[in-house]
């Protein structure tokens, strides 16, 4: 059994600091036959030389595309396991680049600079460990691992770093987001006292091509690696994290406690991973916050944010704010305003990913702390992991506690 030790929430946010800075001092030689300095924080003319570890769905469709459009970034070396997966996506790269099998072998290459890791979540502590090591810069998909253990470990490793250390938390920069964060910020709703977020989608990608896990749960089955708790942190961790992430981010800080009922109730096909679940999260302020997953629902993702004097409301493509008026002592709803929200022409590219590659630059050039930092990607699965841990204890939970974890 493995503890997930006590992390307070002024340790996480503290956490922000870690990750901004440049490369570690000296020289590495770049392609062509004169070395070039690698950029360190602050120096403008940084150009980042890009690899990408795993390209799976993610890491062909989603990176590969957004590299593209991110401004002074030269993709040059794809690394997969599955010569199938890594020919398809080297060729949706517009030049030719250096493929890889073995991910040590890209990260010894002296020309690249910054790394992607694209990979199942259990394999995210050795790459961002050993990338860390190898002196690169580093943009970890979410989640922060596959278990508290994981995560523990990958936050001593952000500590250890002066190189720039990201984490794929890319929702906040939506514009649907942003908008209910400046509503929320000016004040407009009065104090948020209530959040309501649902969340639903089909089942996961079940393509044969998907990396398949050998779960010791089932005597070395080969399955669908995010239908085993060990390979994926759970349900919550692989796919709510981004939503509890949004929900932290509205509330200005990290609940005080966590209640939770989750289980399967459709997928009875072997997996030890939910397919339903309900989150409650308590906040300071007298704010709690209704998180809702449904893997076998049609796909949506609607909230609403509910002050003492106004709400704000996003079901699909409608974004409503509503100002509360109050006449002779009662609250009556009036002035519902649509808001249209102007999201950038994506060309195929994932404007909210994007902005990380973007961000990511900035930190590089001048020192800043990532947005996305690894205290935002720990937070998001710590609530996961006491989530799960309050369900099984059919009691609520402190974020301070020292909770077992409950899965081996």
């Amino acid at each position: 059994m493995n503890e997930l030790h006590p992390v307070s929430r002024r340790n996480i946010l503290a956490m922000a600091a870690v990750g901004a800075g440049g490369f570690l001092a000296g020289k590495q030689p770049a392609r062509g036959d004169s070395p070039q300095p690698n950029p360190v924080a602050g120096q403008k003319a940084a150009t980042l030389r890009w690899g990408i570890i795993g390209t799976g769905t993610r890491g062909a469709f989603t990176h590969i595309p957004t590299l593209k459009e991110a401004p002074d970034s030269e993709l040059i070396a794809l690394c997969d396991v599955s010569e199938e997966r890594l020919q398809a996506a080297a060729a949706k790269v517009a030049h030719p680049v250096t493929t890889y099998a073995d991910y040590q072998k890209l990260l010894a290459n002296p020309d690249i600079n910054a790394v992607v890791i694209a990979t199942p979540n259990l394999l995210h502590r050795e790459m961002l460990s050993a990338a860390i090591q190898a002196g690169k810069h580093v943009l970890c998909e979410k989640p922060a691992g596959a278990s508290p253990t994981d995560a523990i470990e990958m936050e001593q490793s952000a500590g250890s770093t002066k190189n720039v250390l990201m984490f794929g938390m890319q929702y906040r920069n939506s514009a649907k987001s942003r908008k209910f964060t400046e509503l929320v910020s000016a004040g407009h709703i009065g104090k948020p006292r209530y959040m309501i977020q649902n969340c639903s989608r089909g089942d996961w990608n079940l393509s044969p091509n998907v990396w398949r896990y050998a779960d010791p749960n089932r005597h070395g089955e080969l399955v669908n690696w995010r239908f085993a708790h060990a390979a994926s942190g759970g349900t919550l961790n692989e796919f709510s994290c981004h939503y509890l992430d949004l929900l932290h981010g509205y509330a200005g800080g990290l609940p005080e406690a966590i209640s939770c009922e989750g289980g399967i109730s459709v997928y009875h096909d072997g997996r030890d991973t939910w397919d339903h679940a309900t989150v409650t999260l308590k906040y300071s302020n007298d704010l709690t916050a209704v998180h809702t997953l449904c893997l076998f629902g049609q796909g949506h993702a609607d909230l609403q944010i509910i002050g003492d004097e106004g709400s704000i409301e996003s079901v699909g493509d409608t974004f409503k704010f509503t100002q509360f008026v109050t006449r002779e002592g009662k609250k009556k709803s009036a002035k519902v305003q649509k808001i249209e929200l102007n999201e950038p022409p994506s060309h195929g590219v994932d404007s909210a990913v994007l902005e990380l590659y973007k961000d990511f630059l900035a930190c590089v050039q001048t020192g800043k702390k990532p947005d996305a930092s690894p205290a935002r990607a720990l937070a998001a699965s710590r609530t996961c992991w006491l989530a799960e841990a309050a369900s099984d204890r059919k009691a609520e939970v402190k974020w301070d506690e020292l909770v077992e974890q409950h899965r081996t």
